[in-house]
């Protein structure tokens, strides 16, 4: 069904979110179908240009639309003749979370029922050194975490729990790899909003004690709505390092840090250089979030 093409500025948007909606189909599968094709768009990318945030810039980002028009069964130039001629002007606004804070909280505590988790607060983080690969695709693909964990409670820890959460995108169930303990359970929120995993560890701890856990992540971050890594803390941490490696042919146009602790408000965003690594440290920093978010013109 070919949807009807409005005049006026937003033309293009608004022409491009018709046809979404009269085809039924849905953003995420949009782009796996374009990749299939050998299109391949990012779901941000895809999201700007149907919010009317971006336009198709570039000849990559021109024959993506093309491909559309027939995946959305539109006349040939619908969409592409609505392009204007536009220079981007930097990088974009925080984006709104579709699944609040308040739901995030409420699906962990369902998350960790389930899984009979221990608490989350019997050990403490006192370092974290993250190493995230970014692949030629510009997403997210590898991310390894080494942390040094201590116990705080009298009693012996030998289980400890793990989340990953996301208020703005949906989280697939991670190939992953532990070393200095294994994965005895897991479980994906039925939200896919929050994934948590109890470890056991190679040694148990006493009060005081310490130990390294490595976890590595493998091939995730392909239907983010915005390619991001960083890391989350629920308690202050003595040392906190990131470091994110580009792929020579995937460094960004754009890169914005990303920082929460308890003396912003919200979420703040600082531009960067684009450059092909990153590195982030903090010490005595949390609770809160640190990390970087990029993009690109013409993907």
């Amino acid at each position: 069904m070919a949807a009807e093409v409005p005049d006026g500025r937003d033309s293009f948007s608004s022409a491009f979110g018709a046809a979404l909606t009269a085809s039924g189909i849905s953003l995420s599968s949009l782009q796996r179908r374009l990749v299939a094709r050998a299109n391949p768009v990012s779901i941000a990318t895809l999201s700007y240009w149907r919010s009317g945030e971006r336009t198709p810039e570039g000849a990559a980002s021109l024959a993506a639309v093309e491909d559309i028009e027939r995946l959305l069964s539109m006349p040939p130039g619908a969409l592409g003749g609505l392009v204007p001629e536009r220079v981007r002007l930097g990088a974009l606004h925080e984006p709104r979370n579709p699944f609040t804070e308040e739901q995030v909280t409420r699906a962990l505590s369902e998350t960790l029922e389930i899984l009979d988790a221990p608490p989350l607060d019997i050990t403490r983080e006192l370092s974290t050194h993250v190493i995230a690969d970014v692949s030629a695709d510009g997403y997210l693909r590898r991310r390894a975490a080494q942390t040094l964990i201590q116990s705080v409670i009298p009693t012996t820890v030998d289980h400890v729990t793990y989340t990953l959460l996301s208020t703005e995108d949906t989280i697939d169930r991670p190939e992953m790899t532990v070393r200095g303990a294994r994965m005895v359970r897991d479980h994906l929120h039925v939200s896919e909003h929050v994934y948590a995993y109890v470890l056991k560890l190679d040694q148990p701890l006493t009060l005081g004690a310490a130990t390294m856990i490595e976890v590595t992540m493998e091939g995730h971050g392909e239907y983010t709505s915005q390619p991001e890594t960083g890391a989350f803390v629920v308690r202050p941490i003595r040392d906190l390092v990131l470091w994110t490696r580009f792929h020579e042919d995937a460094v960004p146009d754009w890169l914005d840090e990303l920082e929460r602790n308890e003396s912003t408000d919200g979420t703040m965003y600082s531009p960067l250089r684009p450059q092909a690594s990153v590195h982030q440290t903090r010490r005595d920093f949390g609770p809160g979030a640190l990390g970087i978010r990029w993009g690109y013109d013409d993907r």
